[in-house]
This record gives structure tokens, sequence and C-alpha cells, in this order.
């Protein structure tokens, strides 16, 4: 008894020495930084200029925010500042920035990557995205689009509603108006065979009311991409038919000029479906899209949608819509080049073998000359209101 006790007395005494020996080895907390040393960035964006790339980070000021609402701060001054640098690369001007900055820039609360218009068209996203993917600090649900004009410019923009234009900017990114994109899927559209990258089209729009003046963001076209590089853009309609393509479409009005007057309905629910034929060697889709519509406002109040007929005409006029704005979303692709929405990943999904011998090498050229069969039906399900016109007059 006396022997077990003294070798379990023996080896606490040997684990207390070790569990000593590493504690020695510790050294705390040796890369720490002070969050007051730390300067979040909360959006970035990169511009093209002359053979420079020039970056610029948007950081908030904590001691300007005070405690108004909307979009201002303490005193009058604006919540945040931006810091711009010039470098023959990303990476480069990143460094230099952080060089002329007292505080370490973070870039783990980045929310909105925006790349000017000129940058995206010369030298592409891919630079943009590689030198971002590289960093330790990526955050790749961060939304990332392309801005008219200069992306510094988009990041000063004097918002009202939101203290940051990052957070405007970000709102817009995933409203109804447009489709979500982060980091992660522009990555995996860059290297996907048989698709091309689309970013959001983000602008900055003025509001001259005296005394009110401001600068608002809006998001409702598409920037089309080729081998990484902007060809081109999608506006209006064309934006409506590539949204219902991309089956990311919410809640949109349309407006339809039918007996003279005006009638606007409400697109509730969209579903496509995009289906590959190979018939005597030749490649074509069948592109079919049903959609359901309900009634937001009527100018002819004379209308009676107690008629069966009636009904239906709005139904055939909401489908004709439908597919004039696909058509014109597939010609803006198929002159630019880019195919944003996939067609030859689906191609490869629906006939692999015939994909990679006969259109893969080749589908740059073959691409803008592929023909598409267009189809679309309506169903009118809601006429917004409990029984009849209630602006009808009775005769």
């Amino acid at each position: 008894m006396t022997n077990t006790v003294m070798k379990i007395n023996t080896l606490n005494r040997v684990l207390s020495v070790i569990c000593l020996a590493v504690l020695l080895l510790l050294t705390g907390c040796w890369d720490r930084r002070e969050i007051n040393d730390v300067a979040f960035v909360l959006a970035g964006g990169a511009d093209k200029e002359g053979d420079l790339i020039r970056i610029s980070v948007l950081i908030p000021l904590t001691g300007n925010m005070g405690n108004t609402g909307g979009g201002g701060g303490s005193g009058g001054q604006k919540p945040f500042t931006i810091k711009t640098e010039t470098g023959k690369t990303v990476s480069d001007a990143v460094s230099k920035l952080q060089f002329r900055l007292p505080r370490h820039l973070f870039f783990g609360h980045r929310r909105v990557i925006i790349v000017g218009e000129e940058l995206a068209r010369t030298e592409g996203i891919e630079t943009v995205i590689d030198a971002i993917t590289r960093t330790p600090e990526k955050r790749l649900s961060t939304f990332i689009a392309v801005s008219e004009g200069k992306a510094i410019d988009l990041l000063n923009a004097n918002t009202r509603i939101e203290r940051f234009s990052a957070e405007s900017i970000r709102e817009q990114l995933q409203s109804e108006t447009t489709a979500r994109i982060n980091l992660k899927e522009a990555v995996c559209k860059l290297i996907t065979v048989g698709e091309d990258v689309f970013l959001p089209y983000v602008q900055k729009v003025k509001t001259n009311i005296k005394g009110q003046e401001s600068e608002d963001i809006r998001s409702e076209g598409f920037v089309l991409f080729h081998d990484g590089k902007m060809t081109g853009k999608l506006e209006g309609a064309s934006a409506i038919g590539f949204r219902l393509l991309n089956q990311s479409v919410r809640d949109y009005d349309e407006t339809l000029h039918l007996d003279g007057n005006y009638l606007t309905v409400t697109i509730n629910h969209a579903i496509i479906s995009i289906k590959p034929i190979v018939k005597n060697g030749e490649l074509s889709y069948r592109i079919h899209s049903k959609v359901k519509a309900s009634i937001s406002e009527d100018k002819n109040q004379e209308r009676n949608y107690d008629y069966s007929e009636q009904r239906k005409r709005i139904e055939q006029s909401i489908a004709q819509n439908i597919v004039h704005h696909i058509n014109l979303a597939l010609k803006e692709m198929q002159q630019n080049n880019s195919d944003a929405i996939g067609f030859g990943l689906k191609a490869y999904l629906a006939y692999p073998q015939i994909w990679t011998k006969t259109y893969r090498k080749d589908w740059d050229e073959i691409f803008p000359k592929i023909k598409f069969e267009v189809a679309a039906e309506a169903n009118l399900f809601r006429l917004g209101m409990s029984s009849e016109n209630l602006g009808r007059k009775d005769h």
C-alpha cells in the first residue's frame, strides 16, 4: 500500500514539472492587436488610373457617429472616411496605403467590393479577385459589383438613409431589384467551363431637392463578362429578362398598355425551364417561362374582370412581355459573347460526350450563333379586389 502511494506521489510530481515546463514555453498573445489600433474596412473599391490601380477603402469614424439617426454624424461631419492609394498591383496599393495609416487595416468586416467600370473593361476582375482571395482575412460572403464610373465616387456617396454608403450598397445588392452575387459565387463562375461571370451594375443617383440634396444607390442592371473582362451591360427590359433566365426574380411590376389605358401588374412568382436540344447535329435551346401575376393598378375603371376573355387578354399581354424581355437578354448576351446564364454548362450536363467532343473547344465561336426558342405562360391569380372593379360604374 505504501509503495502504491509513493508511486502516485512521484507521478504527480513529474506531471507538475511537465506542466510548469510547458507554461514556461508559452509566450502569451504575442500577435495580439488592440481594437484601438485597428481600422475596420467596411467597403473597398478598385479603379483604373493610367497604368496603375487605385485602391480605396471606407473606414467608419466612431467619434463622428453620435446618436443621430439616418446618415448624419455628430456636428454634421461624415461618420466615415475614404482612404486611397495607387500601385502597380492591388497588393502594392494596399501595402502603400498601410504604410501611411496609424492603424492596421482589417478586411474581415468588408461588406462590399466595388470595381470601377474602366478597370472591369480593360483589365477585368480576375486581378482584383486573385488579390482578395489570397488574403487571410477574406470574407467569401462579401458582395461584389461594378460601378458606373469610378468606384471611389460611389463609396463617397452622400446617402442620408444609411450612415455609410457601404450599407446602402449592400442593401441594394441583396434587394429584389438585382441578383445576389458574392465573392464565392463570382470565383466559381470564373473557373467554370461553359459559363461566364456577371455582376450587378451599381449607379449613383442624385436627389436635387433644395435643402434635401443627397445621393442614392441604384442597382437595376447587370454587367456581362467574357474571360474575366467586361464586354457589355444589361439595363431596363433586358435586365428583367436576364433575371428571369437566372431565376433570381422576386416581386417586380410590369406596366402594360391595353385598350388605350395603362395597367400595372405584379409578377409574384416565376419559374423557367431551359432545355438543350441536339437535333441533326445542331445544338439549340427551348426556354419556357411560367409566371404568376396580380393586378396592382388599373387606369381603366370600366374593365370587367368577371369576363374570362378579358383576363385571358391580360395574361397573353404579360406572356408577350416576358418573351420580349428574355429575347432582349439573349440578344445582348450573344452580341457581347457572354454566356452568363451558363448555357454551355447546361449542354454539358444534358449531353456530356457531345459537349466535350463538339462544343467545348469552340464554344466562344458557337455561342453567339446558337438558336433559342422562347415561350411564356402567365396566370393572373389575384385581381387585387374582393369582388368587382370598385371604380366601375353601374349601368
